[in-house]
């Protein structure tokens, strides 16, 4: 599988992104409140800047949610039943999820200020 065509390696990941979003309802919640950003800020309209700080942190935090979504099915299916140490690691990938949306609306917020001419 290490050398596919360059087509076809964005077909895998495309499946993996549809896959996330049809069976993961947080990677559902991630995409409608990006949507809803987006709409947001071309209503506002912030600077170049502010426009690749919120697009990277969107990014990150889908990214996040599909690492997260993907090691805790590899988990799953590794170790079905309960264990507190697989317990711990799926806390600390939801806990990697939280912080970067915390950044994220922090980012909004400054952008949303820093366009209103609130905070410079």
């Amino acid at each position: 599988m290490k050398n596919q065509p360059l087509k076809r390696k964005f077909g895998f990941a495309w499946q993996g992104i549809l896959f996330a979003t049809r069976t993961e309802a947080n990677m559902r919640r991630h995409w409608i409140m990006a949507a809803l950003v987006l709409v947001f800020f071309i209503w506002l309209q912030p600077s170049a800047l502010w426009w690749a700080l919120i697009i990277l942190c969107m990014g990150l935090v889908i990214a996040a949610e599909m690492a997260n979504s993907a090691i805790e099915v590899l988990i799953d299916h590794m170790h079905p039943e309960l264990h507190p140490q697989i317990g711990r690691t799926k806390d600390m990938l939801a806990g990697m999820v939280l912080i970067l949306c915390v950044c994220a609306g922090a980012v909004g917020i400054l952008a949303v200020l820093s366009t209103l001419k609130i905070f410079v």
